[in-house]
């Protein structure tokens, strides 16, 4: 028991050292992470980085021990899941990045729950026919068909939060499905006395361009709104003004180089509507013509104009009665 105590205080011991040797220091969570991918992370970080394993006391003892208010505040970050040590003196955004780059995929594990739907198409499946029974015991629909294996429609497994049964996971994994992403999880780090949580060190140059994109975006929209000049905003101050003053001066008919196809357009315009007033006998041949291709109805307005037989009889019954009446007073 004394000889453990004594071993405990020598890797607190240890620890504090490195700690203190180091820019850059790393909390990463090591659950469900298999021993060769830290072989492979400690082999591409060793002119980089130490990653090291840690108990949990440990690690919050070395923490705490070295009166560091930033460091003490990883301790946070430790509690719940087997935790590693990253200690370099690299960019922590960096070192996320190419730790974050080292994944594998594993199959579903039983009452876990499932990272995302498991949804399976149509078609052939990837197993002997041996297998089937242990498939259909998961509840896929499959069947033999000419000795192999075949699903008739799209099949959702589980969904995404749902708890794996035993049986479904075994029947992924004998299909070769490995939905589980597999990586060293940097939950943490703290860099000259700056705490860096996952969801910062996550963040790449893409979503930067984005934001700052879009605080672009939002920036001129105020500018132009209230109507400050930049010299982003001042061409489209411009080009309003410049439409405004055309308009007036159209409406106005006052006639410039800008301002004379638009008055000639609406005097011509004018003109036709003034000449389908006439009587045709009143227009030439060619302004006739011209009134004529403007206002010629269509098909369906030609069938919508045509009087109803009833209409034609009343007005022929009107025209007859102004007739008698005429010939009173002739």
């Amino acid at each position: 028991m004394r000889r453990a105590i004594l071993e405990k205080q020598k890797q607190v011991e240890e620890l504090k050292d490195r700690l203190s040797k180091h820019k850059t220091v790393m909390i990463a969570n090591i659950e469900g992470v298999p021993a060769p991918m830290m072989q492979k992370l400690r082999k591409m970080l060793k002119q980089k980085a130490l990653l090291k394993v840690y108990k949990n006391t440990v690690i919050i003892r070395a923490l705490k021990g070295l009166k560091d208010e930033t460091l003490e505040k990883l301790a946070d970050f430790v509690e719940g899941h087997p935790s590693a040590i990253i200690l370099t003196d690299e960019d922590p955004v960096k070192m996320y990045r190419e730790i974050s780059s080292v994944v594998e995929y594993a199959p579903l594990r039983p009452g876990k729950p499932a990272p995302e739907d498991i949804v399976l198409q149509p078609g052939p499946v990837p197993v002997p026919i041996t297998m089937l029974s242990e498939i259909k015991a998961a509840g896929i629909p499959v069947k033999s068909v000419k000795g192999s294996v075949q699903l008739d429609k799209e099949y959702v497994v589980v969904r995404k939060g749902e708890i794996v049964d035993e049986r479904v996971a075994r029947a992924l994994e004998i299909m070769g499905i490995k939905p589980v992403k597999v990586y060293l999880r940097v939950v943490a780090a703290v860099h000259d006395n700056l705490l860096f949580t996952e969801d910062v060190l996550s963040i790449t140059p893409e979503d930067v361009l984005e934001w700052v994109k879009e605080a672009a975006a939002h920036a001129f929209n105020l500018a132009y709104n209230a109507r400050y000049p930049t010299k982003q905003t001042v061409p489209f101050f411009l080009a309003e003004a410049h439409q405004r003053a055309l308009n007036l001066a159209i409406n106005a008919g006052i006639v410039t180089k800008e301002t004379a196809p638009a008055i000639l357009s609406k005097a011509y315009a004018q003109a036709l509507a003034l000449a389908s007033r006439l009587p045709p006998e009143a227009l030439d041949e060619k302004t006739r013509a011209l009134v004529g291709a403007v206002a010629q109805p269509s098909a369906e307005e030609k069938k919508e104009e045509e009087p109803k037989e009833e209409e034609k009889e009343e007005e022929g019954g009107e025209e007859e009665a102004a007739a008698g009446l005429a010939s009173l007073f002739g």
